[in-house]
C-alpha cells in the first residue's frame, strides 16, 4: 500500500513537472513571438520624411527661379528643362530612401507648358506657372506619397488718373496693388513708362525718372511724377513693370483717367 502511494505521489511529480515545463515553453515561445514581431515592426523614419519634404521644397524653388527667368525674357522651355535636370539629381542621389519623381506642366488654356504671361490686359499683368507632381519615396521602413499642385502666380493690378498742369504736362498718380498666389505681396522695384502721343500705333514710350513711390506696406504702392505728351489732349497711356520680392517680372499697361 505504501509502495503505491509512493509510486503514485512520484507519477504526480512528474505530471506537475511537465506540465510546468510545457506552460514556461509556451511563455517562452510567446515572449520570442513577440519580441521577433516588434523587431520585424515598420518604426517612423524620420530621415524619409525629411528627404520627402526637401524634395518637395526643391520642386517649389525649381518652378520659381525657371518663372522668374522666363518673365524676364528667357526661353519658355526653361521650366521644363530646369524640371528635368532636378528629377535627375533626385532619382540618382537619394540615399536614404528610393524616390521617384514625375512632373507634367499644365497645358490648358490659359498655361501653355506650364506658362501663363499675359500683359495685355488692361490694367492687369500676370506671370504664372503650373506644374503637376507626382512623388514616391521608399525608405527602409516608411514609404511616402504624395500628388500634387505647384501653382506660383504673381499678379499687378494698375489704375491711375492725371491732372493737366500746363500745355501739354500732366500730373500723373497711380495705385499699383501687387499679389503673390492672390495675397498681398511686396516689390522689389518698379519702372514706369508712358506714352509719348497716347497712340500704339506708333509706340514711343518714354521712361519716367525717379517716379515718387509710397510704399503702404501691405501690396498696394502710389507713385506719382509729370509727363509730358505731344499734344495737351493726347490720352495718358502708362506701362509699368514691377519684380517681386521672387524676382519674378509682372509688367501692366493702364489708361489713366482725366482728374
Amino acid at each position: 500500500m505504501q509502495t503505491f502511494q509512493t509510486t503514485r505521489r512520484r507519477n504526480s511529480g512528474q505530471v506537475l513537472i511537465i506540465a510546468a515545463l510545457i506552460i514556461t515553453m509556451l511563455l517562452l515561445s510567446t515572449a520570442l513571438y513577440v519580441a521577433e514581431t516588434e523587431k520585424e515592426a515598420p518604426a517612423y523614419d524620420s530621415g524619409t520624411d525629411a528627404d520627402f519634404s526637401a524634395v518637395k521644397l526643391g520642386i517649389m524653388h525649381t518652378v520659381l527661379s525657371a518663372l522668374a527667368n522666363i518673365s524676364n525674357g528667357g526661353e519658355t522651355g526653361t521650366l521644363v528643362a530646369d524640371l528635368n535636370q532636378f528629377q535627375s539629381v533626385v532619382e540618382g542621389h537619394s540615399y536614404t530612401a528610393i524616390i521617384k519623381m514625375q512632373f507634367a506642366p499644365l497645358n490648358a488654356a490659359p498655361y501653355q507648358n506650364g506658362i501663363w504671361i499675359d500683359w495685355s490686359t488692361e490694367g492687369r499683368g500676370v506671370s504664372s506657372a503650373y506644374v503637376n507632381v507626382y512623388l514616391n519615396s521608399t525608405g527602409t521602413s516608411a514609404t511616402c506619397r504624395a500628388a500634387y499642385a505647384v501653382n506660383l502666380t504673381s499678379e499687378l493690378k494698375v489704375s491711375g488718373f492725371y491732372t493737366v498742369l500746363t500745355g501739354s504736362l500732366k500730373q500723373v498718380n497711380l495705385t499699383c496693388s501687387l499679389f503673390n498666389e492672390g495675397k498681398p505681396a511686396l516689390a522689389q522695384n518698379f519702372t514706369v513708362f508712358y506714352e509719348q502721343d497716347g497712340s500704339l500705333l506708333t509706340e514711343e514710350w518714354i521712361q519716367v525718372m525717379s517716379p515718387s513711390v509710397t510704399d503702404y506696406g501691405n501690396g498696394t504702392y502710389a507713385m506719382s511724377f509729370t509727363a509730358e505728351t505731344a499734344n495737351p489732349d493726347d490720352p495718358m497711356l502708362v506701362s509699368v513693370y514691377c519684380q517681386d520680392l521672387r524676382g519674378i517680372l509682372i509688367r501692366a499697361n493702364a489708361t489713366c483717367v482725366r482728374g
